[in-house]
């Protein structure tokens, strides 16, 4: 015997049958892309090209990572099928597949399972990856696929039953997206597929817009990343990159600066500070922490309102560390379940106070 599926079928990848189906392109209406910045056939990214290679050669690396892009649509479809075309695979020894590179198809709210690929079909200069998953028949849905943690995408497309209805989704609660900025962790590494990275998880809870600018390795706080940031609508901001941020002299002089910034450009958005969750840096965590504490201190007592602090500390306390990553550092899934608890409780709190006082 020489392969797994030869015992267990579930193992085995399936071949796309395109018979009686019809294709979109997903830039076509009535879909519509969430979470990626100006999207066109042959071009997915997060941010500006020519800013992202401004600022550092990490965030040009990682801008393109497609983590917290989503396709959204109605339809009646028994059948969903999904082509992607990405330059190569990303793999990691501690990440699997179906969070770098795959698409994760949720209906109506309930989770359906990754479109898993498999290793794809290695093209000249492209890996194509193809698959079905079956959806509910018996009327309209609403259909929501993120896009993969950590692989580029160049273009995708869909395929649905040739004779269903297809029509635009009825859209988020609201519509302005809530901005997260931060590490390897926020990006969503290392979750087992796309929707359980914390973001994600609390966009479909709370039912929000977001937009995910977590760079792996390359949050470092820098001045035109603060700026461009500031730029963009907002419901509320969420700064997260204690794990990029080097020194505490790094943090002391970035953290205060970011803040200032975006304050500076919405005077009343409610702004999260979130320190470290696990061990990694050792001794000098209770000094990182201070250092995003001050920037919430004299925020505070210049009377900012609008601006809260959590301290990550606490986010694995009530599971235990030692259950909720795969190195020490990057959450497993039973982690981003802690992280989106413990954040969205913090969350719901600071937008329900905000809209109280707004009216």
């Amino acid at each position: 015997m020489s392969d797994i599926t030869e015992i267990d079928k579930n193992f085995a990848k399936h071949s796309v049958v395109y018979e009686g189906m019809k294709v979109y392109h997903i830039t076509e209406p009535p879909f519509t892309i969430y979470g990626l910045y100006q999207p066109k056939p042959g071009d997915f990214r997060r941010m500006p090209q020519e800013l992202a290679q401004s600022i550092s050669r990490g965030v040009d690396f990682v801008h393109t990572n497609t983590s917290g892009g989503r396709i959204r649509f109605k339809t009646d479809s028994s059948r969903i099928t999904l082509r992607s075309i990405m330059p190569k695979l990303c793999k990691f020894p501690h990440m699997p597949t179906t969070g770098t590179s795959c698409f994760d198809l949720y209906v109506d709210g309930a989770y359906c399972g990754p479109f898993n690929f498999g290793n794809g079909v290695q093209e000249e200069t492209c890996v194509v990856c193809e698959a079905t998953l079956n959806a509910p028949n018996h009327g309209m849905h609403e259909v929501l696929i993120h896009f993969p943690l950590y692989n580029d995408v160049t273009d995708v497309y869909i395929a649905l039953d040739e004779n269903a209805k297809i029509e635009k989704t009825d859209g988020y609660a609201d519509e302005t997206p809530v901005v997260f900025y931060g590490s390897s962790i926020t990006q969503g590494g290392c979750a087992s597929h796309a929707g359980n990275a914390y973001p994600a998880i609390l966009s479909r809870k709370m039912d929000f817009n977001y937009i995910n600018l977590g760079f792996s390795g390359a949050c470092h706080g820098e001045t035109a990343m603060a700026e461009y940031i500031a730029s963009l609508p907002m419901r509320a901001f969420v700064l997260d990159y204690d794990h990029n941020a080097g020194s505490v002299d790094q943090l002391l002089q970035t953290h205060s600066a970011i803040y200032a910034c975006v304050r500076k450009h919405h005077p009343e958005l409610p702004i999260l500070m979130i320190t470290t969750a696990d061990l990694h840096f050792g001794d000098t965590i209770e000094a990182r922490k201070q250092a995003i504490k001050e920037t919430y201190r004299k925020a505070k007592q210049n009377g900012d309102e609008r601006v809260w602090f959590l301290d990550g500390q606490t986010i694995y306390r009530t599971v235990g560390l030692d259950h909720c990553t795969v190195d020490t550092v990057h959450p497993n899934d039973l982690g981003f379940w802690c992280m989106a608890q413990v954040i969205g409780k913090k969350l719901q709190e600071m937008l329900t106070v905000c809209e109280k006082n707004s009216k």
